[in-house]
């Protein structure tokens, strides 16, 4: 399934993306895509490594399913409350969209780009202050 085809369920209205730390070496990232795999969940994922360590962070088409997943494999996680925003597809979209949130003093703990077309992009963001965002960020917010 592609990522313009992902269907997300929302628990109670919130979506979520869920952060990973893990070793940066092979393997790793099959291991927890074959443990979301096992229980059906299919997911957007971006990773970044930074010294003998990696963040992954990723939203799943099946919240719950993702939760128990992780817990079963004894995969420590972090889940954050999420939106998906719409920026325009130019140079210095997302600084005028960071800008923003900055000055409505939010910080960001996740942006994870899931669809990317040649006018705009969507993203998933995790800011701190979620209803700040949401207000600071406006009509650009597409789902919460």
């Amino acid at each position: 399934m592609t990522a313009s085809s992902l269907q997300v369920v929302f628990v109670g209205g919130i979506m979520s993306a869920f952060t990973v730390e893990m070793a940066n070496s092979p393997g790793q990232l099959a291991r927890l895509c074959d443990v979301l795999a096992t229980r059906g969940v299919n997911l957007v994922v971006c990773g970044l490594a930074h010294g003998g360590g990696g963040t992954i962070a990723f939203i799943a088409d099946d919240e719950p399913a993702a939760r128990g997943a992780l817990q079963a494999a004894e995969i420590d996680y972090v889940e954050r409350p999420a939106l998906t925003v719409r920026l325009e597809n130019v140079p210095g979209a997302g600084a005028t969209a960071f800008r923003t949130l900055a000055q409505a003093n939010v910080n960001l703990d996740v942006f994870l780009p899931i669809r990317i077309f040649d006018d705009q992009f969507y993203a998933v963001i995790c800011p701190d202050d979620l209803d700040a965002a949401a207000e600071a960020l406006g009509e650009q917010v597409v789902s919460g």
